[in-house]
């Protein structure tokens, strides 16, 4: 009998976990698979632990110590030694995120960025979370995706 409660109980548990994770989430998970094991692509999905931890202490300075706050996994993406192809499809996968997500790339780019591309989209709920957040940035030395997952107030980003 035991045996059976624990076993509906982990199936309850896996049902909701399913739930609770947003298309976003699941898309990012996807790409890492497709390329975690592609030459020149590293990649890292911290959702728990030390290394969040030790992550989240990191950028609490750059981005704030109430939004990482909310973070409850990150996901980067480094891709700076990987061909031309590689990069090129990484982006073509990012790009699925504008149909899904809110854009927020700046359409006006300064003479001097020219080698560089970013791209920036969020999840905002009409509660003020957002719940993904998703950056990418390319230049001449360094190209990397990065995930943060999770429920951050909106309000917390203002200030």
């Amino acid at each position: 009998m035991k045996k059976i409660v624990l076993f509906l109980a982990l199936s309850i548990m896996t049902v909701a976990y399913g739930y609770a994770q947003s298309q976003a989430e699941i898309k990012m998970k996807e790409i890492v698979k497709k390329y975690e094991k592609t030459n020149g692509v590293e990649c890292m999905v911290l959702s728990k632990g030390i290394r969040l931890g030790l992550v989240k202490m990191a950028l609490n300075e750059q981005i704030g110590k109430d939004i990482m706050k909310g973070v409850t996994c990150i996901t980067i993406i480094n891709y700076s030694d990987a061909d031309q192809n590689t990069c090129a499809e990484i982006n073509k996968d990012i790009d699925y995120f504008k149909s899904i997500l809110q854009n927020f790339n700046s359409d006006d780019k300064k003479e001097s960025d020219k080698n560089e591309n970013t791209k920036a989209f969020a999840a905002v709920s009409d509660d003020g979370t957002i719940s993904d957040l998703i950056f990418l940035s390319e230049d001449k030395e360094t190209k990397m995706v990065m995930h943060m997952a999770g429920h951050i107030k909106a309000t917390d980003i203002q200030q």
